[in-house]
């Protein structure tokens, strides 16, 4: 396969999953109809209460993911400065199955 053959099979599919996504009523929230009556007849105190939930509801996976991905930022190149030799773990190696790890 070519590369243009490729990228357009892959902004077809990413086209397919936005129109899906965009066309789906229940991404917007509006699918659970007490839901939505009781947050369009809230006052103005409700209604900014209601915002603020939401974003401190956000909080808690936004660290999880930022520290995550640090953590995976971080620990990228760990492999490549190890001392300790793995037996078996060169580059030589045509079998999988002679590399040997060490359970210790």
């Amino acid at each position: 396969m070519n590369w243009r053959s490729v990228m357009g099979k892959l902004m077809a599919a990413g086209a397919a999953t936005v129109g899906i996504l965009l066309g789906a009523t229940s991404t917007f929230a509006q699918g659970c109809a007490l839901c939505y009556s009781d947050a369009a007849a809230a006052g103005p105190q409700a209604e900014a209460a209601l915002r603020h939930g939401i974003l401190i509801l956000l909080i808690p996976p936004m660290i999880i993911f930022s520290g995550f991905y640090a953590m995976l930022y971080r620990r990228r190149n760990v492999h490549l400065g190890s001392d300790t030799k793995v037996p078996g773990a060169s580059f030589g190696h045509e079998n999988i199955a002679e590399i040997v790890l060490p359970l210790n």
